[in-house]
């Protein structure tokens, strides 16, 4: 069967990372309801002040801001997931089937691990099907002082054969840098639960270089496999891999932080 696979952007440059953006919209009241210069600039700053309320509380929600244990983020490792590509850049497109949305499912299905532990907090660049910059992306995790980035991606090859799980670090770093190690104990958790081939942690021209806590970009598997992306397709091994980045992440909290596994 001839396959459709579209990769628009090069591997380098289709690394995204970024701050979740939504719009709010209210519409204008009749002219006739208002019709005094003061009351309608009393209208301007009640509209003012209500989106800015709107806007705080939409970030908290989906930035997790807070947690469902009611303690305070700062005394807990944030982790900031991304799901790469997004909107207007679908990624690879394999029969039908966009990166974009693969991306998306994997983080959600992390999210809800790592919400769940008491130990950490956690925010992602992105929670809707929509584009956001790599510099942006990377400000969410700079901004908020996170301890850890990892990007979620998946993989595409000119060759259909070509199989497997990386995870990438920036090459502007040496391999004794945290990140090579965060990467390192991901891949190995990822790979040792799911059987896929390990293609192991490769130094990259990434954006992640930007990032000032460690960061990594996990590339888990390839959509121009026909068995590889129905593995992708499929809701279980969505949660295979989502428990082994979960896994690595604790991993790599309690190598870095030996008071961490005290918690």
């Amino acid at each position: 069967m001839q396959r459709s696979c579209v990769q628009p952007i090069g591997r380098g440059a289709n690394v995204q990372m970024s701050r979740m953006t939504q719009s709010l919209r209210l519409a204008a009241p009749p002219a006739s309801v208002y019709s005094s210069p003061m009351s309608r600039r009393q209208l301007r700053f009640a509209v003012l002040l209500g989106s800015l309320v709107m806007v705080a509380l939409a970030t908290c929600l989906f930035s997790g801001c807070h947690s469902a244990h009611g303690e305070s983020v700062s005394s807990r490792p944030l982790i900031v997931l991304d799901a790469g590509h997004g909107g207007r850049d679908p990624g690879a497109v394999c029969n039908g089937v966009h990166e974009a949305d693969i991306n998306l499912a994997m983080l959600k299905s992390v999210f809800e691990l790592l919400a769940a532990d008491e130990r950490l907090a956690v925010r992602a660049t992105r929670t809707l099907d929509i584009y956001i910059t790599l510099a942006d992306r990377i400000a969410v995790a700079n901004d908020a002082e996170a301890a850890l980035y990892l990007s979620i991606q998946s993989n595409a090859c000119e060759y259909p054969d070509v199989t497997g799980i990386e995870t990438l670090v920036s090459d502007t770093l040496s391999e004794s840098a945290p990140s090579w190690q965060f990467a390192e104990i991901l891949q190995d958790a990822v790979t040792n639960a799911t059987g896929a081939r390990d293609r192991g942690v490769r130094a990259q021209d990434l954006y992640l270089h930007r990032a000032a806590m460690p960061a990594a970009l996990i590339e888990v598997g390839f959509l121009t496999n026909d068995e590889e992306r129905t593995k992708l397709l499929d809701p279980a091994y969505h949660q295979t891999i989502a428990r082994a980045i979960y896994g690595g992440i604790v991993a790599y909290l309690n190598y870095a932080d030996p008071s961490f596994a005290e918690r």
